[in-house]
């Protein structure tokens, strides 16, 4: 066991009435029913039929961002980028900040082959890569005023000049990729309130409640439009993140998700959560209850836990953090998604890569943690469940919400045909095949 991995951090995870939560929230929130029944074209029950169903895939959205797609000198290292997110992920947090996005005004960098910009790669190209790759797309993110990440220094400070050019861009971005993306951060970091920090800017008042009118003006009606904040969410800003969800709620506003960015940003934080210090299992679980009042689901927006040193103490320790954390999450009724920020090491933003925060290490190979997040995400959490049909033609399991691939196999005629069956939460599925 890593020595960074203290008794009181042991003790608190093992406990049994914590695992037998986790462990049952996962079973009811994540999973449900499903019945196969085998008849002949009479209706009359087969027994005896072999049934296989194998999940072929999962509602929940297991993300990473994407911004070093291309980004590599060494195409190996950009193959291997791809390969390792894919082989883990099911989704991908797409960049459109305005400051890198369009640079010079009036020329967005949309189409493949823009100008490079690092961890920036265009968005055509990563939506055909996502497309290609099945990935479901996150559009991170259409409003957030702080210069230095999102604002390019050409917009005009004075709000009301700044207004149809935040309209404007949400427009172009709508009518680009609005029948690509179906999940967007609308508005990004609000109760950080920016405009009062150095490199924020002042916007008009009300905006927050003006930004959902434009997507929703623009982008397609079954659009999700999350607002999204940061890890002080989770912490001392429970009432103003929560206050501001409220209100755009009352005004009528068509707010999609709640997004809670996770960001452990050094390896101080890392060790003090292991000392039992910070984001204990009781505290993330009284704060997803929080926000689950809403009504609205949860997406673990944002997640950066560090290895430190990279050394073998430090990646144990990354890798049981990251598996706590994840099996937590999951386990709870209001999430329905988990994004992990930079995949590989050296791919964070600057000032932010100073530690070994990557699932890979920088030549793609994977950490430990990578290999227990795919433990989970694409073995775990994953049903693969077989059978024999009982005197009624029934085959029963009870398997991980998603689409299954049900293969038959006995002696008759049909023997083989190969049908399917989708799992989904608060309803037992049903599927009949008829064999000669």
């Amino acid at each position: 066991m890593s020595s960074l991995i203290t008794p009181a951090y042991q003790k608190t995870w093992s406990d049994p009435d914590l695992q037998a939560r986790i462990d049952e929230g996962i079973r009811l929130h994540r999973q449900s029913d499903a019945v196969i029944r085998v008849t002949d074209y009479d209706g009359k029950p087969i027994p005896g039929v072999k049934i296989r169903a194998a999940q072929h895939d999962s509602p929940f959205h297991f993300g990473s961002n994407i911004f070093k797609l291309g980004d590599y000198a060494d195409d190996r290292l950009n193959r291997g980028y791809e390969d390792a997110h894919c082989a883990l992920f099911n989704g991908a947090t797409v960049p459109f900040y305005w400051r890198t996005l369009e640079p010079e005004q009036d020329r967005p960098r949309f189409a493949e082959h823009s100008v490079p910009i690092a961890r920036r790669p265009p968005p055509d190209r990563v939506v055909k890569f996502c497309e290609e790759r099945g990935l479901r797309m996150h559009g991170h993110t259409l409003v957030w005023n702080f210069r230095k990440w999102s604002v390019p220094d050409w917009v005009p400070a004075e709000p009301d000049q700044a207004a149809p050019l935040w309209e404007k861009r949400i427009r172009e971005i709508a009518g680009r990729y609005g029948r690509h993306i179906k999940r967007w951060d609308a508005l990004n970091e609000a109760a950080a309130h920016y405009e009062r920090r150095p490199g924020g800017l002042q916007m008009q008042p009300g905006y927050e409640e003006k930004v959902f009118e434009w997507a929703e003006r623009h982008l397609p009606a079954d659009a999700r439009l999350d607002i999204n904040e940061t890890t002080e969410a989770w912490n001392n800003d429970l009432t103003e993140y929560s206050g501001l969800i409220e209100r755009l709620l009352a005004a009528g506003r068509r707010v999609g998700g709640v997004g809670l960015q996770f960001h452990l940003f050094s390896d101080d934080e890392l060790r003090r959560t292991l000392a039992g210090r910070i984001f204990t299992p009781q505290a993330l679980l009284a704060t997803l209850d929080h926000y689950a009042r809403f009504k609205l689901p949860v997406h673990i927006s944002e997640i950066t836990l560090t290895s430190p040193g990279n050394t073998p103490e430090g990646l144990e320790a990354q890798a049981i953090v990251a598996r706590n954390f994840y099996r937590l999450w999951f386990s709870h009724a209001a999430t329905e998604g988990i994004t992990w920020w930079n995949l590989p090491d050296g791919g964070a933003a600057q000032g932010e890569n100073k530690v070994y925060s990557g699932l890979l290490f920088e030549d793609m190979t994977p950490k430990p943690a990578y290999l227990a997040l795919q433990n989970l995400i694409r073995r775990e959490w994953r049903t693969q469940a077989e059978g024999v049909t009982d005197a009624d033609g029934v085959f029963r399991f009870r398997g991980f919400h998603g689409s299954y691939l049900v293969s038959t196999e006995n002696d008759r005629a049909d023997s083989g045909i190969q049908s399917a069956i989708t799992l989904e939460p608060g309803k037992t599925a049903g599927q009949t095949i008829h064999l000669l």
